[in-house]
């Protein structure tokens, strides 16, 4: 069965996931030719319909995280995405209090991220070009989940972050300088974290690196290196879909005027546009999964142990779920923008089952506030040199959103 994808596709694939060619033709065609195959470009099966990758991701019986290798998330440490069960549902539990209360989301977390965002949009120049990709779209997210976690010194982590970002699921050549540059990054954050950590355990403060040092599990406290992965976890994995969804959704409004006016002028529709904008142009192309043991995915054998590649942004567009699915379409989720954000969506940029992200409703937030107050201040925003090229493949978005700003 290793071998009946027929080449083209394989070489197109092949292509597609080391970002030499639009991944959403060849999603068409895998779809209708061969939803489950298997690649010997990254050693292990794909799938790109909805009704598989969901399977993938839901059912623990069959599937579960990749613990290492290229296309994992090893390099954090052990952390949530590699636990199961009992584990899981503890350390998702202690991560929830925080960053899905609604509570606090509307609150504390709100008014944090709205002084945050009001800063970064001082700092935007009028009288030349503005690079928002870096300058509001990363340092909103990145400021936020670190002040949220009560760590200093956030200018400090953005080289730790780039390094240890592209040493985890988009390394999937396997580089090893990428890895090498990574690890030395996620070592030092760890030398950096362990005094802030000890502190912590001594003299707690109101944020969430103090719970999770004052938390225990079964009578023990978590281990400084625990907590240390979390906070490398949740630094990469807690900016990547807010910074790469808000470029995408800036790339399609940027371009299209009569949109922009439309939700300029009634806010309602935010919600909309950030749904619209996770399944049309998903921040997360793939993830990657094992099987636990010999099974089957849409009638084809895969051999315990296999790695399996689930297509997050070709489900997001799979015509048996989506009417028109390659359009963006504003109004598709009129009734249910806010599910998309749930365990009940449907589409997955957030993947789905127990492994949903916990940072989902963080991520809608922080899309809703810096949507608004871009908005508020920017009458038009135009290209300087026209949209730029989506860019990276596991993880995909504009590496520059460069544009000269009208004030409103």
């Amino acid at each position: 069965m290793k071998n009946t994808t027929s080449p083209d596709l394989l070489a197109e694939f092949a292509k597609v996931v080391v970002d030499e060619a639009d991944p959403f033709p060849f999603y068409a065609r895998a779809r209708r030719h061969a939803p489950v195959f298997w690649s010997p470009r990254i050693e292990g099966w794909v799938a790109s319909r909805r009704s598989e990758v969901a399977e993938v991701l839901e059912d623990e019986s069959r599937f579960a995280p990749l613990m290492g290798g290229p296309g994992s998330s090893a390099i954090h440490g052990r952390v949530i995405l590699h636990m199961e069960g009992r584990e899981h549902r503890r350390h998702s539990g202690l991560l929830s209090r925080w960053i899905r209360h609604r509570g606090k989301l509307a609150g504390e977390l709100r008014e944090m991220t709205e002084q945050i965002t009001a800063r970064l949009l001082d700092d935007l120049p009028w009288d030349r070009p503005a690079e928002l990709h870096q300058g509001l779209n990363t340092s909103l997210p990145m400021d936020v989940t670190a002040t949220m976690m009560g760590i200093p010194d956030v200018a400090r982590f953005r080289g730790w972050y780039d390094a240890i970002g592209k040493a985890s699921v988009t390394n999937i050549r396997n580089d090893p300088e990428i890895t090498r540059q990574g690890v030395e990054a996620r070592e030092a954050l760890g030398e950096y974290l362990a005094p802030i950590i000890a502190g912590k355990r001594r003299r707690p403060t109101h944020d969430l690196l103090s719970e999770l040092c004052q938390a225990e599990i079964d009578g023990e406290p978590l281990s400084t290196e625990l907590i240390a992965s979390t906070c490398s976890l949740l630094l990469a994995a807690g900016v990547e879909t807010t910074s790469r969804g808000l470029s995408n959704l800036m790339w399609v409004l940027f371009s299209d005027r009569d949109l922009w006016e439309e939700i300029r002028e009634d806010r309602d529709l935010v919600t909309l546009a950030c749904a619209e904008i996770l399944r049309y142009l998903a921040p997360a192309h793939a993830l990657v999964r094992k099987a636990k043991l010999d099974t089957e995915l849409a009638g084809v054998g895969i051999g315990g142990g296999d790695k399996i590649m689930v297509l997050l942004a070709s489900a997001n567009r799979d015509e048996t779920w989506f009417e028109s699915p390659d359009e963006f379409q504003l109004h598709r989720f009129a009734e249910s923008a806010f599910r998309q954000f749930t365990p009940r969506a449907d589409i997955l940029p957030f993947g789905a089952g127990k492994h949903h992200c916990t940072g989902s409703l963080l991520a809608l937030m922080e899309m809703e506030v810096v949507v608004n107050r871009f908005m508020d201040r920017v009458r038009w925003a135009e290209w300087v040199n026209g949209p730029p090229p989506m860019t990276g493949y596991s993880l995909r978005s504009p590496a520059e959103v460069r544009v000269n700003l009208t004030p409103a």
